[in-house]
């Protein structure tokens, strides 16, 4: 140790002895000596980064399995927690690191120099990994250190690069190979905080949607996890046969890996946000209860709208969609390394830009009898530089009156426009009263129209009344015998009253025109109506009478008909009052051994009712048909057709296909003498057959 001391000193001691020989324009902020200073700084901080990165995960003990660990719910699990987030910002920051030291070994010398000049901005940020290795050089470093200084300095390298070295081209192989580190550190700290939200996550729950997506996440870094170690096989640096020298792909593939770095970084944010708020609110609670799935649910909302900055997004899809990019982009990766697209030959080295600087300063240096002609040179160009001044001086006052003349025609401009429009506003405000005293007229006339129409509806009405009454009086008075002191000539209703209004001309003109139109409409009409019947009735068949003989003895029983009919009346009417007063009701308490069964007894009375029901419509019937021949012109006698019977009418109604069916009554009959017969009953017939089913 004292020998690496005295050799550190005499190192010092020979940068300060060589900076005595160098010029002041060397070591002035900005120059030469920050620019230097800042080729050194890059791996030094490199450095610090993986010491630390080291020492975390060996005092901490992080690996895959962490997750499965016991005690992720208390202050294990904060710890591993902080031990995987440390590292994954550590891992992202050496990936910085390496493309500021990757480009400045390949950038030009103006940007190595712009680079150099903020050498005091970019070393005050290896503060935060001084501390951190004081803390762990203590043994202090836990899960109550602030990191904030960290991710400070990532996002100030970060934003740096992107505005001074953003056009600089990277190693595809250093590019790659800090793409596979990173992201088994992310997949380390999903899988820490995947344990532990499982560990807070209230018991019984392992079917929710909170539990099936970390489910999910951790097949998710399981799976990246074997792409990473695929393509690491495939990666130079080693000699092995079929291994590539060095990896070469565009920028397709770069932006592709940035984009799965977002993705990453997301989904790490939106988990260690909701791991940080469960924490919270499961510190007051006992070992036994954990955090129901709503709150859960509610903290991945919170975590998914601000990281994703998707609020109508639910964090299922969120974090889903991007594990899928990871995967996808991953296995295209694996599967490009394993069949060699990416594989290249070493590219050509090319003299950095520091090289390039202090060639230049040494040229500078030995080159003492140029700098006095370059004093002149400098001289010379002062010269002309103020003749050019002088010229652009005069060339400016020139303008200057220019702009004068022009602020003062613009003035008159303005002066004019400004008449111009008092101008159109005073003829706006002139045609807006017209316009209003137009729109007045125009109201005035709407209601004078209206209230012509009205007058004009109220005439309409009235005429057509007097039409109706004089249409009634002229139906009357044709129906009506013609009153003794009225000539014959008068027609009735013709006399105007003392009350009746005075006919208008257009009206009455009107009317007599209508009564034309629709007499004629009437005729043509009856002349279609009867063309159309002729049709129909010359399309029909021709008809083949039956002559027919009546009996020589019809017209003799024709006097004794009604006689018999009313023998027929009193025995029908007869009957039914003993059917009504002499009611039998049905035993069915079977008291009598000989006695037939009561569905024998309801069916017999059922036939006796159907029986009379048959007699009653024979008998209506007969007398129609002897009321009808009694009345002269009552019947009309054909020899083609004979009229149907109610009966016959109400069998043809059973065997049409648009009745519904109700239901079914069965009956007790003997064996193989059962029958159906289809019943159609008006609605009134239904509910007497229905409540005498029932009582």
């Amino acid at each position: 140790m004292e020998l690496r001391q005295m050799e550190v000193a005499q190192a010092n001691r020979h940068m300060s002895l060589l900076t005595a020989f160098m010029p002041d324009s060397f070591l002035r902020p900005g120059g030469d000596h920050d620019c230097v200073l800042v080729l050194l700084l890059m791996p030094r901080l490199i450095c610090k980064a993986e010491l630390i990165r080291k020492q975390a995960q060996e005092k901490f003990e992080l690996s895959e399995n962490c997750s499965e660990r016991p005690g992720l719910r208390g202050a294990a699990g904060e710890q591993l927690s902080f031990a995987a987030g440390l590292v994954y910002s550590l891992s992202l920051l050496q990936a910085t690191l390496h493309r500021y030291e990757h480009a400045l070994s390949q950038c030009s010398v103006d940007v190595y120099k712009k680079v150099g000049s903020l050498y005091p901005e970019m070393s005050a940020h290896e503060r935060s990994l001084d501390f951190l290795i004081e803390l762990l050089h203590k043994d202090q470093l836990d899960e109550t250190v602030n990191v904030e200084p960290l991710t400070k300095a990532i996002k100030y390298y970060q934003h740096l690069y992107s505005i001074h070295l953003a056009e600089q081209p990277e190693d595809s192989t250093m590019q790659l190979a800090d793409h596979i580190k990173f992201t088994q550190s992310a997949l380390d700290c999903m899988g820490v905080e995947v344990g532990r939200l499982r560990a807070f996550l209230q018991g019984g729950q392992e079917a929710s949607d909170i539990a099936l997506l970390l489910r999910d996440l951790e097949t998710s870094c399981s799976d990246i996890r074997q792409f990473c170690k695929k393509i690491r096989r495939r990666m130079p640096g080693t000699d092995a046969p079929g291994i590539p020298a060095a990896l070469a792909f565009g920028p397709q593939v770069s932006d592709t890996l940035l984009d799965c770095r977002k993705h990453l970084t997301w989904v790490v944010a939106v988990l260690q946000e909701v791991a940080a708020a469960a924490a919270q609110l499961i510190a007051p609670l006992s070992e036994n209860e954990g955090l129901p799935v709503a709150a859960l649910e509610e903290l991945a909302f919170k975590a998914s709208e601000q990281i994703y900055g998707s609020p109508s997004s639910s964090p299922y899809e969120c974090l889903r969609q991007s594990c899928n990019i990871l995967i996808s982009t991953m296995n295209k990766l694996a599967t490009a390394m394993q069949e060699g697209e990416y594989d290249a030959e070493r590219p050509p080295s090319k003299p950095p830009p520091v090289e390039l600087r202090a060639a230049a300063l040494r040229a500078e240096i030995t080159d003492a009898e140029g700098l006095g002609l370059k004093l002149e040179d400098r001289e010379t160009v002062i010269k002309e530089l103020k003749k050019s001044l002088k010229i652009k001086g005069e060339e400016l006052s020139e303008a200057n009156v220019r702009l004068s003349l022009l602020e003062k025609k613009l003035d008159s401009a303005a002066k004019d426009a400004d008449e111009r429009i008092e101008k159109v506003q005073a003829k706006l405000e002139e045609t807006q009263a017209l316009l209003r005293k137009k729109e007045k007229d125009f109201e005035e006339t709407m209601d004078t129209l209206q209230a012509d129409i009205d007058q004009l509806e109220a005439e309409k009405t009235e005429l057509k009344q007097r039409l109706n009454s004089q249409s009634k009086r002229t139906i009357e008075g044709l129906r009506g015998p013609l009153p003794s002191g009225g000539s014959p000539g008068q027609a009735p209703g013709s006399v105007p009253g003392p009350g009746l209004v005075k006919d208008s001309p257009l009206l009455l003109q009107q009317i007599s025109a209508m009564r034309l139109h629709i007499s004629q409409l009437q005729h043509e009409n009856s002349i279609l109506k009867g063309a159309q019947m002729k049709a129909s009735l010359a399309a029909l068949p021709p008809l083949h009478v039956a002559k027919l003989s009546l009996p020589s003895h019809e017209g003799s029983g024709s006097d004794l008909a009604p006689g018999a009919l009313y023998r027929k009346t009193s025995q029908m009417l007869e009957t039914l009052n003993q059917l009504s007063t002499h009611t039998h009701v049905v035993d069915i308490t079977r008291t009598n051994p000989a006695a037939k069964s009561p569905s024998a007894q309801l069916l017999e009375q059922v036939a006796q009712l159907k029986s009379l029901s048959d007699a009653i419509e024979k008998l209506k019937d007969e007398v129609l048909k002897e009321t009808v021949s009694q009345r002269p012109g009552a019947t009309v006698p054909t020899d083609f057709a004979t009229f149907p019977s109610t009966a016959f009418l109400r069998a043809k109604e059973e065997k049409q296909d648009d009745t519904v069916y109700m239901g079914k009554v069965t009956f007790s009959c003997a064996a193989g003498l059962g029958q159906r017969h289809r019943l159609v009953l008006t609605q009134e017939q239904l509910h007497q057959l229905h409540s005498r089913l029932i009582f």
